[in-house]
């Protein structure tokens, strides 16, 4: 059995938005027993001194890939230490499960960020996922939603071609399943590939068939640059016809001609919450984004995969040419320009240089640089592109419908996860939310900025139990220091340890002890029905 956990003289904050109370925290078998003052220690009890400390609900991430890489690494440290205890995933269309039988030696193939050595893709449903997750235990709980590229893989493979009936039917099927197992709801990663393959219609029905079971259409959207309001139209109308709770993921206008298009972007939300649809979204506390070095090429270039024959075959070139002088594509070369963007993953010489500097080092134009990367690494590769604006991100954390998310994975300060120049909110973006929104531009309160990280994302989701300190509740606790609270890495060097989360309890089971991680395992699969998944 677990110590019995005493957290004395701290400041409780807890998750409401109300005012902070000095008052003592125990916590016993998993659960808070009590939060009152003057508490004094049992026989037995672990005691935890907190003097000038925050006590406050575990920090929900609102948006992260934490599951990508948990069956291969589940002791990873850099979400836990910054206070993270819940990690909503399953996102942008990737999720670890379920996983089909058909076309799965090409989801081997084409599948983005595995890890060297990490065990095969194999097919799963998302009841088995879960068990074998909750057996494991995990550095933190993970709330998962399923991946629509992995259900139009299954059915479909990788044509980017409406699916048929009996493809729709199947996609719906193993969705269904998946929701009544425990997953949220529905993920898209519309400017990737295959995900972007899915019509409004296809969407429309495979949220129908999830909407009784209350799952949740939770969306990378079609377009975050020059078409981001018809992006944010199309999340309101798959919400509205199918009758499902609709959520953004990371929230963002990309591009500095489009910079100030944020108040456009709420008005949209908030008009089809006025209509009754119920929409909300995520936003990282960055002005610069990550993903795959792919998703730099135009989308119908990544039907036929990565081989050099395909891609660099000179009519290949020639539309990928073409392609990216053209806007009609989420075309991050032309809305960011190749100065803003850096390769943070790839052949090691290459890491941390733009793709300006990669391009003028090979004497070759864009298309035939990015072609030739990709083909190196199979397919794999990421970048960081800088391309939002601040007062937009601003406009985004003020609104009441936005939660904070970090779009990070399960990484380490060191080993396979910490390779390359992962972006820093990997390893600091809940630290740099209190440090530099909360605290130093106090943007809210430090009751409300804990809102914003536990509460918040607990109503958007639907997760039961979490997001608030009370008597009786699963013990899920971050006590932090707000003096000295702060992001240490950064693009250069991001794998770094923030300061200032001096404990971490999760289950009961404490996974920060004195800003020191214990690899203890106690996170698990989280079930939409209110229960842990097994």
């Amino acid at each position: 059995m677990e110590q019995a956990l005493l957290i004395q003289g701290g400041t409780v904050i807890d998750g409401t938005g109300g005012g902070a109370v000095r008052a003592d925290v125990r916590i016993e078998n998993g659960q808070i027993e009590q939060i009152r003052p003057g508490l004094s220690p049992r026989e037995g009890d672990r005691v935890l001194p907190a003097e000038g400390l925050a006590v406050c609900p575990g920090f929900i991430d609102a948006h992260c890939h934490t599951d990508m890489y948990a069956q291969d690494v589940p002791d990873a440290c850099g979400k836990v230490m910054q206070g993270v205890t819940t990690d909503v995933c399953g996102l942008c269309g990737d999720s670890p499960a379920p996983v089909g039988t058909g076309h799965l030696e090409e989801f081997r193939k084409r599948r983005e960020y595995r890890l060297p050595g990490g065990e095969p893709l194999r097919a799963v449903s998302f009841a088995e996922y879960a068990s074998r997750i909750n057996r494991q235990g995990n550095s933190t709980n993970m709330a998962l939603f399923v991946g629509n590229s992995n259900l139009r893989v299954h059915a479909v493979g990788y044509q980017n071609r409406p699916a048929t009936r009996a493809e729709l039917d199947e996609m719906k099927g193993m969705l269904a399943e998946s929701v009544a197992a425990g997953a949220f709801g529905l993920s898209t990663g519309l400017t990737y590939y295959p995900s972007q393959c899915a019509s409004r219609e296809e969407l429309i029905e495979l949220c129908r068939a999830m909407a009784p079971l209350g799952g949740i259409y939770n969306s990378h959207m079609r377009n975050e640059g020059d078409h981001v309001l018809e992006a944010i139209g199309e999340v309101v109308k798959i919400a509205q016809a199918s009758g499902c709770r609709g959520h953004i993921s990371h929230l963002k206008v990309s591009g500095r001609k489009n910079h100030g298009k944020a108040e456009q972007c709420l008005e949209l939300i908030h008009a089809a919450q006025n209509r009754g649809v119920d929409i909300s979204f995520d936003v990282y506390p960055y002005t610069a984004g990550s993903c795959g070095l792919r998703t730099l090429l135009p989308p119908e270039l990544l039907e036929k995969g990565f081989e050099r024959s395909h891609l660099l075959a000179a009519d290949t070139l020639a539309q990928c040419r073409e392609r990216l002088r053209e806007g009609d594509w989420d075309n991050l070369l032309l809305s960011c320009g190749e100065e803003n963007i850096v390769l943070t993953a790839g052949p090691k010489e290459l890491e941390g240089k733009t793709i300006a500097s990669i391009v003028r080092g090979a004497g070759l134009d864009e298309a035939e640089v990015l072609c030739r990367l990709l083909c190196r690494t199979k397919g794999q590769g990421s970048i960081v592109y800088h391309a939002l604006g601040e007062k937009d991100l601003l406009s985004f954390m003020r609104d009441p419908l936005c939660s904070i998310g970090t779009d990070a994975f399960a990484r380490n300060y060191t080993g396979p996860t910490a390779a390359g120049k992962p972006h820093p909110r990997n390893y600091g973006a809940f630290p740099r939310w209190f440090q530099h929104y909360v605290l130093e531009q106090k943007l809210f309160s430090l009751e409300e900025g804990v809102k914003k990280v536990t509460a918040v994302p607990a109503a958007q989701f639907g997760l039961s139990g979490l997001g608030v300190l009370r008597e009786g509740r699963g013990a899920d606790l971050t006590v932090f220091d707000p003096k000295a609270i702060r992001e240490n890495g950064d693009f250069a060097q991001p794998n770094r340890a923030p300061n200032g989360v001096r404990y971490v309890v999760i289950q009961g089971r404490l996974a920060v002890e004195d800003g020191v991680f214990r690899p203890i395992h106690a996170g698990g699969v989280v079930s939409s029905r209110g229960t842990s998944s097994s």
